[in-house]
């Protein structure tokens, strides 16, 4: 008798324990997910703690869902579709849920990333249909922002009805942000230039901006000061390009890649060659498409310059990056269906569907070979299309030098006419240039940089900052390696919030580094900061 009590005590006992330590996990399950569109990086804390295996399909999807979620809120781009998956298939087999719309929300938006447009159109119009069903107006204006971003490709005058309809329901929302709704004008603007409607464009950005000056951010105000300047370029109105380009450089520029290539060719359009040089010599590139963006701009400004030599050697430089894009892309299109086909095929096997492995396989593979021999077919057709450019530059150059020859030994009889083919020679010439133009790459929130990144850093500081890293060698030499490369990064004038995006910390973290390092450089001055000391330096 007293063992089956003490039995029947210690079943009870477990049981509680169970239920204990579920109902715990689903606690912050709920309370992650209700952080996650506020305080991602909080909810990613609370994710990590949670042991996957002791929760149900739903709970789990429920933790995909949440988790893809703070990644996106915390500014990842994730275009692994193998957690967001796993929600994506829950709830496709629970419509009723709430989140079925949330899910198929954040499935687009991987689907977009991975440019497999009509999955993501499938997946966001259908997500738009039920929060606006649910009234869930958040929910629908972001699924709306992405359908315009997939849209601008397929079809741009539905993306512009989509733009169009994003304003709309901004301005109708009472308690919107005003950054939400200057995003949204510089969409609908960014749609009209899209189908050649540079009026309505304009006036678009003038709205943008009459709210980024209400809003009195610096940062905000840059950017659309930026966007006023790139209409402005496509309109054909330089000096007005020029004013608000170098007003978005003087707001929140320096440090920003756009912007001072935005800079750039408004002093190209102007023929101010020499300051267009001088900032892009303070421009630093990170990836292929910003090493491609900078040696574009300089073939301009070199043909403006009409050192037609300078400017082959930046052309071919632009092209060279140009190539390491497109092998990029193929790399990680391969890479992204490869991994797809994987997943698929071990689905297919768990479930005995070998059928349908075979048909998933064949499928993947076709789509691999499709994207590759596009991708080279692209870039057969540039790489045809720039030779072609640059053979016909050559021509029209080497004609203009036995011209030039010609009129001369005739002693400049012909001297009219020797100018007028110049000036015709020339417009030519731009033309054929400004057809190179292409848009710049969105940058990330944090910052890597590799070991090639420091070695450049520290060469493009010794050739301009006269010998800086040098001379921080021989006056320091109890500097290590990561010590220098902080000095590095002072040198740049990089704020705070930048140094904690490199190093992965908080800013706090940051003040407290520098101000240990003082030490290391002999600062005695409690006044004098290691920013002030590297700077004068």
């Amino acid at each position: 008798m007293r063992r089956s009590i003490s039995f029947t005590v210690l079943f009870f006992v477990m049981l509680s324990v169970l239920v204990s330590c579920y109902q715990s996990h689903k606690r912050e399950l709920d309370l992650a997910y209700t952080l996650a569109e506020s305080k991602p990086d909080s909810a990613l804390v609370f994710l990590n703690r949670i042991n996957q295996g002791k929760l149900s399909d739903k709970d789990m999807a429920k933790y995909a869902l949440t988790y893809y979620m703070a990644q996106d809120k915390s500014g990842v781009d994730v275009d692994n579709d193998s957690l967001i998956r796993i929600a994506y298939d829950w709830y496709g087999e629970h419509q009723d849920d709430s989140l079925y719309a949330s899910s198929l929300y954040y499935m687009g938006k991987c689907f977009l990333l991975n440019d497999s447009m009509e999955q993501a159109k499938a997946c966001l119009e259908k997500s738009y249909s039920i929060s606006d069903s649910l009234h869930n107006l958040n929910l629908k204006c972001l699924a709306l922002d992405k359908l315009i971003e997939v849209e601008e490709q397929l079809a741009p005058y539905k993306a512009l009805n989509y733009a169009k309809a994003l304003v709309k329901m901004y301005e109708s929302m009472p308690n919107v942000s005003i950054y939400n709704k200057v995003a949204a004008h510089l969409r609908l603007g960014e749609n009209f230039g899209f189908v050649d409607s540079l009026k309505q464009a304009l006036e678009e950005e003038k709205k943008a901006y009459k709210l980024a000056m209400h809003a009195g951010d610096n940062s905000l105000l840059s950017y659309v000061s930026q966007g006023l300047a790139n209409v402005f370029e496509k309109n054909g109105e330089e000096d007005s390009c020029l004013i608000y380009a170098r007003h978005a450089y003087e707001l929140n520029g320096t440090d920003r890649f756009s912007c001072q290539l935005m800079l750039a060719s408004a002093y190209i359009t102007v023929d101010s060659i020499k300051q267009a040089f001088a900032i892009l010599k303070q421009t630093t590139p990170k990836t292929a498409e910003d090493y491609y963006s900078v040696f574009y701009t300089r073939s301009q400004a070199a043909t403006k310059a009409q050192d037609y030599k300078m400017a082959k050697t930046f052309s071919d430089s632009a092209c060279c990056y140009l190539q390491e894009m497109y092998r990029t892309a193929s790399k990680a299109k391969v890479s992204y269906y490869s991994s797809f086909l994987k997943k698929e095929s071990e689905r297919a096997k768990m479930q005995g569907k070998a059928e349908v492995q075979r048909w998933v396989f064949g499928l993947t593979v076709l789509l691999c070979l499709i994207i590759i021999l596009f991708v080279l077919y692209a870039y057969w057709s540039y790489r045809k299309l720039s030779l072609a450019r640059i053979a016909h530059e050559q021509e029209i150059f080497s004609q203009k030098q036995q011209m030039m020859e010609k009129l001369h030994q005739e002693e400049l009889s012909h001297r009219d006419v020797q100018l007028s083919v110049m000036r015709t020679y020339l417009q030519k010439k731009i033309e054929v240039v400004e057809k190179l133009n292409s848009s710049v790459p969105n940058e990330s929130k944090h910052i890597v940089l590799s070991d090639n990144d420091w070695t450049e850093l520290e060469v493009f500081l010794d050739s301009v900052e006269d010998l800086f890293v040098s001379r921080l060698k021989q006056k320091h030499p109890n500097l290590s390696k990561a010590d220098l490369r902080l000095m590095m990064l002072l040198r740049l004038k990089l704020s705070q919030k930048t140094l904690a995006s490199i190093y992965c910390v908080s800013e706090k973290a940051i003040k407290q580094k520098l101000f240990l390092y003082k030490d290391k450089v002999g600062i005695k001055n409690e006044h004098f900061s290691l920013r002030n000391y590297i700077e004068n330096f």
